[in-house]
């Protein structure tokens, strides 16, 4: 059976890989991660009706059930598309074959349903319905429930193939992705539309009704032919070498006319849109802005709790620095030896790095600051923010950088992997969270948030003035351990 040998082919290239070892302790790892995850969905599941309960007491709480299981089918889609990997396949070699391919396909879609994010939503509802449900309303409405659940799942699962895939193509799929889900989530949060009202429309006809439960059926049946027929009408051999050589040729020419700045900023845009790691820590600095909703509570900014506001204010504006920041030399260690061969100025391709850091936080300030329509006091803080991040934290990442010998494959997915990581990271997050507080608690304590707000944003502000001695500081720094660099980088 093609299926058979398409499996072993795979289990013998993995234990082949000069890597194995490795990657048999990562996946241990992340297995012991997925069974305490597992394990908590049980568990949370047994205790869900005492959850609720306790939240809307006196209410109906099988309808309070049905109120959110949209939100929850909702935040799925958002965290598949961060976490959920699409099934990969070294399909050349087999395009030549005498190997249909609608088997190829076949077997990447089996292939991808084995995921913990499938049997989450399994787990986590299946003994309330069986418990609370089936007793109430009989176990034929149970089973309607049960088989939305898992139809649901598998709509949300080829959707997000489909999806992630597109955004392969073009980064516009990505772009209008995030559009949408911020545009839902600030409907939900100003009261245009509620999720809660929606999803009890939805769901309680299922507990009158369970051959409604067909609606999921066709939801998924018609998501997964999507898939299936993209996947074919894709799946050829001159198809995937027309599309590596575009990749090849693409530029972005109006960054040529910033000189070598522009081209190495092209080439670290590149990087991120190409590559899996890379492009996730882009997608986590889009996601992370609707953090706002977190951080900007009306009890923060009017009682005069400005602490909470500026720790959201800095973590919006500098997410991506943080993220790209702290392996900043790393996503380039596949050819830094190249880089560092060539007639290339270290001074030129760390100051690239500061222009880089400085428009994606200008780019993510701007899109933040609807949130001053909550309030102008935190558009401020916003701003305090936005100049300590791009005059002391792109600082603190460029140096910490420089003492990150390890390598990092930037073709492996984000989620559980912490190639790359070392002391130096932890340093780094101990330091990014406490240089501004050094800041901002003496003035806020003597003098009062305000003057703590204040002199964050100078702090930044005249750092940004001194950013080229800075940038001179970290061009010794960095060649001091230059060939450490170098020399990590090339341990694979």
């Amino acid at each position: 059976m093609i299926l058979l040998t398409l499996l072993s082919h795979q289990w013998k290239s993995f234990w082949r890989s000069r890597s194995a070892g490795k990657s048999l302790a990562v996946q241990i790892f992340i297995g012991f991660i997925m069974l305490y995850m597992l394990s908590v969905a049980i568990g949370t599941g047994f205790f869900l009706k005492n959850l609720l309960t306790k939240s809307f007491p006196g209410q109906d709480i099988v309808r309070v059930f049905c109120s959110f299981l949209l939100y929850y089918f909702s935040i799925d889609i958002l965290i598949r598309f961060m976490v959920q990997d699409l099934p990969t396949l070294s399909i050349q070699p087999y395009l030549v074959q005498n190997i249909r391919r609608r088997q190829l396909i076949r077997f990447l879609n089996f292939r991808s349903l084995f995921t913990i994010i499938n049997f989450m939503p399994l787990l986590f509802f299946t003994p309330f319905t069986i418990v609370e449900i089936g007793p109430l309303y009989g176990y034929g409405v149970t089973a309607g429930f049960l088989v939305s659940f898992i139809f649901l799942t598998g709509f949300n699962h080829f959707l997000i193939l489909y999806i992630k895939r597109k955004t392969l193509l073009s980064v516009w799929w990505m772009l209008g992705f995030f559009v949408v889900v911020a545009i839902l989530g600030l409907c939900d949060y100003f009261k245009i539309f509620s999720f809660r009202h929606l999803s009890e429309l939805l769901f309680t006809p299922l507990l009158h009704a369970p051959w409604l439960a067909i609606v999921p059926v066709g939801l998924a049946v018609a998501a997964f032919w999507n898939n299936y027929f993209f996947l074919y009408r894709n799946l050829y051999l001159e198809d995937i070498e027309r599309k590596d050589k575009r990749k090849e040729g693409s530029e972005y020419t109006f960054l040529n006319r910033f000189g070598i700045i522009g081209e190495l900023i092209a080439l670290d845009v590149k990087l991120m849109l190409r590559n899996k790691r890379p492009r996730a820590v882009l997608m986590l600095s889009g996601i992370f802005i609707l953090y706002g909703f977190i951080f900007y509570k009306r009890e923060y900014y009017d009682k005069g709790f400005l602490g909470m506001v500026l720790v959201g204010g800095i973590f919006i504006t500098g997410i991506f620095i943080s993220n790209y920041g702290q392996f900043l030399f790393a996503w380039q260690s596949s050819h830094f030896d190249g880089l560092m061969a060539a007639r290339l100025s270290i001074r030129t391709y760390i100051k690239s790095k500061f222009v880089l850091f400085n428009a994606v936080c200008t780019i993510l300030l701007i899109i933040s600051s609807f949130y001053g329509l909550l309030s102008w006091k935190i558009l401020v803080v916003q701003i305090a923010a936005y100049f300590y991040n791009i005059g002391v934290h792109t600082v603190i990442a460029v140096y910490f950088s420089t003492r990150n010998y390890k390598p990092i494959d930037i073709t492996k997915k984000a989620a559980f992997n912490y190639q790359g990581m070392g002391a130096a990271q932890w340093l780094y997050s101990f330091f990014i969270l406490l240089i501004p507080m050094v800041i901002y608690l003496p003035f806020s304590l003597l003098m009062g948030p305000w003057w703590g707000i204040l002199a964050l944003g100078l702090a930044g502000l005249i750092s940004l003035i001194l950013q080229d001695w800075w940038i001179d500081w970290l061009v010794r720094q960095f060649n001091q351990r230059k060939y450490q660099i170098l020399e990590g980088f090339r341990e694979k």
